[in-house]
């Protein structure tokens, strides 16, 4: 039974996804999952090819997705960064993807604030300027004065933008299944993982409060640096839908002559960017994930504003210390330390390295012999890090895919400032740093009795475990499988090893007979025909008997 007649109550959008990219020219993909019964048209129909003049695959990808709407544009920019997955000319097209839309009409955002808070909009702000600062996908923008003097900017939601979302999450949860079901490279890549990891995502930007909760966070992780400021939340003015937030008044980071005119130290700047990336990393292990150049301002005195929390990751200890195992192994192109990092960071195990693979991998660490780190780019070096792994058919875990997306882009912004910025050189002294907190005796002490105690509570479950276990397979509640070839090949080489043993205790056993009767004859004093006779059969009677035996155990094995 096709699964998706079990989503019935969407089934006005299936067909709408199914006609999009029939129109597109992917009714081969469309046939492929099984919709075509959506659609009342031909099979020639569905399958037919592209008006002229024709765009390129990526191109007409690009278009379907904005026509489909906030959702799958979303999911277009989700996929321009992973080059782990997506070929180049894809991640290169779906980055044109802008997360700006028309706005809705301001009635509607005073009507979701007022519902929202529960009190009049003259109540919540002295001024509401009912012209939008800017527009997403999600929501927009509007600027606002508290009747406290503050300066804010008020964001708010679109209307039933979460209901389509939800709608459209749903459908795409069910094409993923489908995908893995029909294609290699759906199971290969783990789509329905992928999905659930974009639809977490996703549902998390549409919580504002989640988003502001973020900027608290990062606000005070950087309460004593002068070089980055945070903007504060004004809870009070603020819910799931509405954002409050402080108004900063600075110059667009990628907007060069603003910068200039506002005697901006861009080298500064860009040097400031990058640290903020790299602190974030290596000290807090909880990252901006989203630093596109509209997220960023420059702020008097050479201070970095930062704005737009609602993507975020996070990072635990062994996806650190990975991370620094594999830029130390880079450094010292060491191709074995590179793919224990990996390991380490789960992007493969150890039975996926091939001699392919490793061959791969001691080309790509070559690119940095003889090139001093000054000469490298993280983008450059990311980038073919991952387009290694994707011939590989080896997907990133998602949170270290958001990581390097973050390095990358904010390398871009740093580069846009300074194009002689060194990236590397800046990361070092973190990485160093981070080597030291977590090599020191204090934190190999910490972790020491961490796995002490691990290992304790697990020998204080093994006996439970292991009864619990007897007990169901004695209640038949538990089955032990084996493959066919396994147990064959068990088989087999049992067989084989017993056969080998066979014959040697029967040809020991014929050995030892003729010597005893040879010891018998010698200390007998025996003469004449009789004992050499003896001898003889005894003998002969040993060949006999190996070759005999031989013959039965290769009959068997047959």
């Amino acid at each position: 039974m096709w699964p998706l007649v079990r989503q019935a109550r969407y089934l006005g959008r299936y067909r709408e996804i199914a006609q999009v990219l029939v129109h597109h020219g992917f009714g081969y993909f469309v046939e492929q999952l099984g919709l075509i019964s959506l659609l009342s048209l031909p099979r020639r129909v569905v399958l037919r090819v592209p008006p002229t003049p024709p765009l390129s695959s990526a191109e007409r990808l690009r278009e379907a997705l904005i026509t489909l709407g906030p959702t799958f544009v979303k999911l277009g920019q989700a996929l321009s960064t992973r080059p782990d997955l997506v070929p180049a000319e894809f991640v290169h097209e779906l980055g044109k993807l802008q997360d700006t839309v028309p706005s809705f009409p301001s009635h509607i955002a005073i009507a979701t604030i007022e519902e929202s808070l529960g009190r009049p909009i003259s109540d919540l702000f002295a001024s509401f300027d009912r012209t939008p600062l800017a527009a997403a996908s999600l929501g927009q923008v509007h600027t606002a004065t508290l009747h406290s003097g503050d300066l804010v900017v008020v964001k708010v939601q679109r209307p039933d933008i979460a209901g389509r979302i939800n709608t459209d999450l749903a459908i795409l949860a069910d094409l993923a299944a489908l995908a893995e079901e029909r294609f290699t490279l759906g199971s290969q890549y783990r789509l329905v993982e992928l999905v659930r990891e974009f639809t977490m995502t996703l549902r998390a930007e549409l919580d504002y409060r989640r988003e502001g909760r973020n900027a608290d966070r990062f606000r005070q992780l950087f309460a004593g640096a002068p070089e980055v400021y945070i903007p504060k939340i004004y809870w009070e003015y603020s819910d799931s839908l509405v954002l409050t937030s402080e108004r900063l008044f600075g110059v667009k980071i990628n907007d060069p002559s603003a910068l200039a005119d506002a005697g901006i130290d861009k080298a500064l700047l860009a040097r400031s960017s990058m640290q903020v990336i790299l602190e974030e990393i290596f000290s807090f292990g909880f990252f901006h994930s989203d630093p596109h150049p509209g997220n960023f301002f420059a702020l008097p005195g050479n201070c970095l504003g930062v704005v737009d929390f609602g993507q975020v990751g996070s990072l635990d200890r062994p996806t650190t210390q990975g991370l620094l195992l594999l830029l130390s192994a880079l450094v010292d192109h060491d191709t074995r330390g590179v793919l224990r990092a990996l390991e380490q960071l789960e992007v493969l195990s150890r039975r996926a390295i091939t001699p392919g693979l490793r061959r791969d991998m001691e080309h790509f660490t070559e690119g940095f012999v003889d090139r001093p780190l000054s000469d490298l780019s993280a983008r450059e070096t990311i980038g073919e890090l991952l387009v290694l792994l994707r011939r590989h058919q080896i997907s990133l875990p998602g949170p270290l895919a958001m990581l390097l997306k973050a390095l990358v882009m904010m390398e871009g912004l740093g580069m846009q400032l300074d194009p002689s910025l060194d990236v590397f050189g800046i990361a070092r002294p973190y990485a160093q740093r981070a080597i030291a907190e977590q090599f020191s005796p204090s934190a190999l002490g910490a972790r020491a009795l961490n796995r002490s105690r691990a290992l304790g509570e697990t020998a204080l479950e093994l006996p439970q475990q292991v009864s619990d276990l007897l007990q169901r397979l004695n209640d038949g509640e538990l089955k032990v499988q084996t493959r066919e070839l396994e147990l064959r090949r068990l088989g087999g080489a049992i067989i084989g090893a017993a056969n080998r043993l066979a014959v040697a205790l029967v040809i020991a056993a014929l050995i030892l007979g003729v010597g005893m009767v040879s010891v018998a004859v010698g200390l007998g004093g025996w003469q004449g025909t009789a004992p050499t006779l003896l001898l003889t059969v005894g003998a002969v009677g040993t060949v006999l008997g190996a070759l005999i035996l031989g013959l039965a155990l290769l009959r068997g094995r047959e």
